[in-house]
């Protein structure tokens, strides 16, 4: 049953080639030198550091972005509170009817909410544009004796403009989070490409470091490459397993058929 190195899962690639270097550490430590052999600890280091770093990074971005989102999550709840808070109250404003400042309102609220509240289930960056958009319009001091007069709490255009920079600021971050993961990732994908070259070479260098009749040789480079020959064996067999039950749903849905 064929299968590839690449099949491996990245994190216990890493785990492969820290147990190869030990093995190596081991072997070169009891003698006798071996230099070719032993020029293959410091490869299996390096290429444990890079697949830990991305693993790591990759692992920390990820929860940096989920702690973000969530973040995220309670600040654009502020923002769609002072929109909501505020359109509504201009809005009623504007409704009035015996109110003398009512048609001053209703061109506030034009001005600022010409599309009411339909943007507040709008993406969050696109939101806290149209909020900002609004706030400066509510600020211009064409519209200062009006909100004055239907006496809107000036503290909520305060407390707004908190949350929307709280907002940006924690899109900005969960962006950030984002891009650190697919370099991780991208990284991650150049380490295990460099693992997989070092793990053929490897193999082959064992296979090829003993002759047929040195039997001892042989079983050493097989207890020096369990960690890899081990997961391969567990890769050929999970495959033969799929192989058996694909074979089996097969065998069962003809039966099924003729029955009934």
């Amino acid at each position: 049953m064929g299968v590839s190195l690449n099949q491996i899962p990245r994190a216990e690639k890493r785990d492969i080639a820290k147990k190869l270097k030990d093995n190596l550490t081991a072997r070169a430590v009891k003698g006798p030198p071996e230099p070719a052999l032993d020029a293959y600890i410091d490869e299996c280091a390096e290429v444990v550091d890079e697949l830990d770093a991305h693993v790591t990074g990759n692992v920390l971005a990820e929860a940096e972005r989920t702690a973000r989102l969530a973040q995220l999550a309670s600040a654009d709840d502020a923002v769609d509170t002072w929109y909501r808070h505020i359109e509504s109250y201009i809005d009623i404003e504007a409704r009035r009817r015996t109110s003398p400042f009512a048609l001053q309102a209703a061109a506030v609220h034009q001005a600022a909410f010409p599309d009411g509240l339909a943007h507040v289930d709008d993406p969050i960056a696109d939101e806290n544009r149209i909020c900002r958009d609004a706030l400066v319009i509510l600020r211009s001091p064409e519209h200062a004796a009006t909100l004055t007069a239907i006496e809107l709490p000036s503290v909520w255009l305060e407390k707004w403009e908190t949350a929307l920079d709280k907002s940006d600021a924690l899109l900005a971050e969960v962006e950030k989070a984002r891009t650190d993961k697919r370099t991780h990732v991208g990284g991650g994908r150049d380490a295990e490409t460099d693992w997989v070259e070092l793990m053929v070479r490897l193999r082959r260098y064992v296979s090829s470091r003993a002759k047929r009749s040195e039997t001892a040789k042989i079983q050493e480079g097989k207890v020096l490459l369990a960690p890899l020959l081990d997961a391969m064996a567990k890769l050929r067999a999970e495959a033969a397993a799929r192989a058996t039950r694909k074979g089996n749903e097969k065998q069962e849905s003809p039966a099924e058929e003729t029955t009934g």
